[in-house]
């Protein structure tokens, strides 16, 4: 009898719970909204946030998107944070692309991320488990106005609303394709005529001698494992990122950042299409 007074009890508890997906903070909320990537079901804003967002607010209650005016208490309730900043959504999963949905042309470019004329270039990212490590990557591509990124099913940070917030927003800015199998998806790149160089600290060429590679994809993998053998080896380039001091090699969030600048800095390679 015990056991299933325990059970009503936890069923019936009003407490939000932890797995849902909250998104909170004008920021990241609002370009939420303005971009429509990522689904909001539920808004919950305090008197102040529904009234200097008012227009926005009213259009996405066109969409679909209920609207909940509460008080303070209950968004810091639902977010578990009092930096709520006076909104909170209710979205859904991340919605991530699949594999072959790359083969829609206008995703190999920048479609939806810096200037039309960007030249293509993806990211693909091995096994990057900590948070906060995806979360600086994330923002690094959104910086270089990558096209996309590319990650695995397995042993990878997933995007989340913590990740969304931690990142600035950067995934609502480009597509992120997810796959259970890496080495498919280089594949697939490869025979559209991407160029892929990856990161690998003991790689005798520089990054600096790859600028007239053509290169349209970059492969980075965690600190503690490197890159996949196998992937590796699928590789059209492997760079390495000049070192002046006792420490071989560096963290894969800074490695990403010098990589990627590298990349733009020298005059854009011929686009795909």
């Amino acid at each position: 009898m015990a056991k299933q007074q325990t059970k009503k009890f936890r069923k019936n508890h009003s407490a939000p719970k932890k797995s849902l997906n909250w998104l909170w903070g004008l920021p990241s909320v609002i370009e939420t909204l303005q971009i429509g990537r990522w689904r909001v079901y539920e808004l919950y804003v305090n008197t102040d946030a529904a009234e200097s967002n008012s227009a926005l607010i009213q259009a996405k209650k066109v969409d679909g998107v209920e609207l909940h005016v509460v008080s303070n208490a209950k968004l810091e309730e639902l977010s578990q944070s009092k930096d709520h900043q006076g909104i909170v959504a209710r979205v859904s999963k991340y919605p991530y692309l699949s594999l072959d949905e790359i083969q829609q042309p206008t995703l190999i470019g920048s479609e939806s991320n810096g200037p039309l004329d960007a030249s293509p270039l993806w990211v693909v990212i091995d096994r990057i488990q900590d948070a906060f490590q995806f979360a600086s990557i994330l923002r690094c591509c959104h910086s270089a106005s990558v096209s996309g990124m590319i990650v695995g099913e397995y042993c990878q940070a997933q995007v989340t609303p913590q990740i969304a917030r931690a990142s600035l927003g950067a995934v609502n800015h480009f597509p992120i394709v997810q796959t259970a199998d890496l080495s498919l998806a280089i594949l697939k790149l490869k025979g559209l005529g991407v160029s892929i160089a990856a990161y690998h600290a003991e790689a005798k060429q520089s990054i600096a001698n790859l600028s007239n590679a053509n290169i349209t994809a970059l492969l980075i993998g965690n600190d503690s494992q490197g890159i996949d053998p196998n992937l590796l080896s699928q590789c059209d380039y492997q760079c390495s990122i000049p070192i002046h001091g006792k420490v071989t090699s560096l963290p894969a969030t800074v490695a990403a950042g010098i990589l990627l600048y590298e990349l733009r800095r020298h005059p854009e390679p011929t686009p795909l299409c």
